[in-house]
């Protein structure tokens, strides 16, 4: 059996409906309220860091895919907003590992963020790069990455930590939906001229990833990036998008210093530096640990993606 915590989110919903589909039996981990697909098993939970809760939930549990977190929701800023992440992403992981041990769950897969290591880059990152996360979350996911694997250690859990760019995919919210929804409007968008490379993540990719840890021996201990393996620019990402609507790509060409200025005098500077900034990261380490290539090309993955959007919310 596989428990999964965070599984009522975007990508919870995704794994447990893909392993729950082939036949293998799944506890979705979640705190009281949320839903999750009627064919799984559930148990709920009143808070992450509850261990006690958390060790009930993954008794017979072979392994542990632990998705939940804070991702942007804060009370505060700067050190109230470390504060509150580092609640969440740091003591609930500890309290997910100690719970798995004692359980006795074999592996934990723990999914952390990009940010651990930071927002943008100039050259392609390998799990060797230096981690210099940019901001409070960034600073919790490298914590809590570090906690699990210590903990890990300790316990004799297996930990893997899987580190993600954007992931996108059908049920797909945030930056990926705000694209979508402008490409499907029409709006002309002025990133003609980015020459950047962006990594992303489709969920079945991410998925595929996920099933080849739980086949392979031996990788406790090991942090691994994933990603589709194919960085696209701002404007080739938004032909990808316009191509699998079946809409024209509007993009026509401001110089990026004035994108910036835009956004500093429109309070949007993070959402400009998402479009215009490189983010490239290499899953070679992990596709030679573990024999995985990327299934889907980023354009199946948002051919799937638009067909869920034109379904569900056009």
């Amino acid at each position: 059996m596989i428990a999964v915590t965070g599984a009522s989110g975007f990508i919870g919903r995704a794994l447990c409906n893909s392993l729950t589909n082939d036949g293998i039996r799944v506890r979705a981990v979640v705190r009281s309220g949320r839903t999750v697909s009627p064919a799984v098993d559930r148990v709920e939970i009143p808070d992450l860091v509850d261990s006690t809760a958390l060790r009930r939930a993954f008794q017979g549990a072979s392994t542990v895919v632990h998705l939940a977190g804070r991702v942007h929701r804060m009370r505060g800023k700067g050190s109230e907003a470390l504060a509150e992440f580092r609640r969440v992403n740091v003591e609930g992981t500890r309290a997910v590992i100690e719970a798995a041990a004692a359980a006795q769950v074999r592996t934990c897969v723990v999914a952390s963020s990009i940010k651990a290591v930071g927002d943008r880059n100039a050259a392609t990152w390998t799990e060797s790069t230096t981690p210099a996360p940019a901001d409070p979350y960034g600073v919790s996911k490298l914590e809590s990455e570090r906690t699990a694997l210590e903990h890990g250690r300790r316990s004799g859990v297996e930990v893997v930590v899987v580190r993600l760019p954007l992931v996108y995919g059908p049920g797909a919210l945030g930056n990926a939906l705000r694209l979508l929804r402008l490409v499907d409007r029409g709006v002309p968008l002025p990133l003609a001229g980015i020459r950047n490379r962006r990594s992303m993540l489709f969920t079945g990719n991410l998925i595929s990833a996920v099933r080849a840890i739980f086949e392979a021996p031996r990788l406790g201990g090991e942090v691994f990036f994933l990603a589709d393996g194919v960085d696209l620019s701002t404007p080739e990402l938004v032909r990808t998008i316009a191509k699998a609507l079946g809409k024209p790509a509007r993009l026509w060409s401001l110089p990026v210093i004035v994108l910036r200025l835009a956004g500093a005098l429109t309070g949007m500077s993070d959402e400009i530096a998402r479009l215009v900034d490189s983010l490239s990261i290499s899953p070679l380490k992990f596709e030679r640990a573990t024999g995985w290539r990327p299934p889907f090309s980023p354009s199946q993955g948002w051919k799937a993606t638009a067909e869920w959007y034109r379904e569900t919310l056009s």
